[in-house]
């Protein structure tokens, strides 16, 4: 994936990382063949990517529209919700799609982690030399 998306800051690395309150959560499910629907819900994008994590016994069940206005209003990364937009506009099924943001979501929790690590190797630890 050709897709390049800025480093995100401290604030936007942590709310990237963490878990979103109740009321914000997503709808997602998982359609298995024997047993239909199994409905959920998404607490923040390291779910997502785990959601997302191919598997060929089952589908995500989650609108990629959505998941991209939510991205944008309760993560609030509107870089990241305008990257999914246009991957799954391009994908060619809802599974390409999903794969597609799978990716997307990785990297940018990859970028938030090594914000995360930079911000922590250089705050200071409270001893005087």
């Amino acid at each position: 994936m050709n897709t390049r998306l800025s480093p995100p800051n401290h604030e936007l690395a942590i709310r990237i990382l963490a878990a979103v309150p109740y009321k914000d959560r997503i709808p997602a499910g998982r359609l298995t063949p024997r047993m239909g629907i199994t409905r959920g819900s998404v607490r923040g994008l390291p779910e997502l990517h785990l959601y997302l994590a191919p598997d060929t016994r089952t589908l995500p069940g989650i609108n990629l529209d959505r998941l991209a206005d939510w991205i944008e209003q309760v993560i609030r990364d509107p870089e990241l919700a305008g990257a999914v937009r246009a991957a799954t506009r391009a994908a060619g099924s809802h599974v390409d799609g999903c794969l597609k943001v799978h990716d997307l979501v990785g990297l940018r929790l990859d970028q938030a982690r090594e914000a995360a690590e930079r911000r922590a190797a250089n705050a200071p630890t409270g001893e005087e030399s």
